[in-house]
């Protein structure tokens, strides 16, 4: 299992547009993400800033996959208007998925 996490922002004025859009997200995305091998995602929000973190059995093929779902690439054109990437430049949805920070430490029990 691998572990991603990266960094986006939300644009000014929008926090709670993507905060709704999450609370509906579409039940094909989500279907996408358990094909694709996605096992956890979770986003975390302070201010404008969006921190995601996954759990996926390979983050490139689920990379793949996704970027050829027409519903999960729907999405993302959907979420773009809103988002930032990590620099503030406008969210690519086509390239929704940066490789991601390295991590350098991990615990867990058991």
């Amino acid at each position: 299992m691998e572990r991603v996490a990266f960094v986006m922002h939300v644009k000014e004025g929008e926090e709670e547009e993507y905060r709704r859009r999450h609370r509906e997200v579409w039940p094909a995305v989500l279907a996408d993400l358990e094909q694709a091998g996605v096992r956890s995602m979770s986003i975390f929000m302070v201010d404008r800033q969006l921190f995601l973190y996954m759990e996926a059995e390979n983050y490139a093929e689920a990379v793949r996959i996704l970027a050829e779902s027409p519903e999960s690439v729907r999405w993302e054109e959907y979420m773009a208007p809103i988002m930032e990437d990590e620099s503030g430049d406008d969210y690519d949805p086509y390239d929704a998925y940066p490789d991601g920070w390295p991590e350098v430490f991990h615990w867990q029990i058991g």
